[in-house]
């Protein structure tokens, strides 16, 4: 079994600005990139995989925006859970099984804004978005997203 988790992070994290993810490999990560062009302006790197990635490696404990993958083993759920929530991000996470039990019991235990199961970056637009921790605070979209409009008199009427 794998675990994989994709971050983000901008302002001085591990990927922040091209080249950013030489911690990676400096700290014995294996990095695969993809050959594809990219736009020699602006900011822009090519699709990035990380292997033999450990929790004290700056990559898995860092949120990275961007096309990066950091892909760690484990043997249990308990110990995937544990690694997942090993950082003071948690903008959004993924859990793939084919059990839908699992999924809810390992879902109640991630401390992340979004939790998407057998799929990824899929959004409701009814549904709050925001992050866990150090990766935001409060919701945006849904009802909880609008209750910071509204005036007590208007969330007791019904908005009307």
């Amino acid at each position: 079994m794998r675990a994989a988790g994709a971050g983000g992070g901008a302002g001085g994290g591990a990927g922040a600005r091209p080249g950013g993810y030489g911690s990676g490999e400096g700290e014995g990560a294996t990095r695969w990139t993809s050959a594809c062009a990219i736009p020699e302006k602006g900011f822009w790197f090519a699709p990035t995989v990380f292997t033999d990635v450990h929790t004290s490696h700056r990559i898995a404990r860092e949120e990275i925006f961007g096309p990066v993958l950091s892909v760690m083993t484990f043997r249990t759920p308990e110990e995937a859970v544990a690694k997942a929530n090993n950082t003071p991000y948690g903008l959004s996470a993924g859990i793939w099984t084919e059990k839908a039990s699992r999924m809810l019991a390992i879902a109640d235990k991630l401390r992340a804004g979004v939790i998407w199961a057998n799929t990824f970056n899929k959004f409701d637009p009814a549904s709050p978005f925001g992050g866990y921790q150090e990766s935001g605070y409060g919701r945006e979209g849904g009802r909880h997203g609008l209750a910071a409009y509204l005036s007590p008199s208007d969330q007791k009427a019904g908005g009307k």
